[in-house]
């Protein structure tokens, strides 16, 4: 069996995929991780104000 990343590399997907197909992932638990990170990602920090120094 071809890992993922021998897939990758190998630019072997379609064979990885045919080895995968019959396999059922957890749709709930797939949906609450995507959801668990979307609500955890950074925002950038906020933009500091210029001072009035004469470089």
């Amino acid at each position: 069996m071809i890992t993922l990343r021998e897939a990758i590399e190998g630019n072997k997907l379609d064979q990885f995929i045919a080895e995968h197909e019959s396999e059922i992932g957890d749709r709930k638990a797939f949906e609450a991780t995507l959801r668990s990170m979307a609500g955890k990602s950074k925002e950038a920090p906020e933009a500091s104000s210029p001072d009035d120094c004469d470089d």
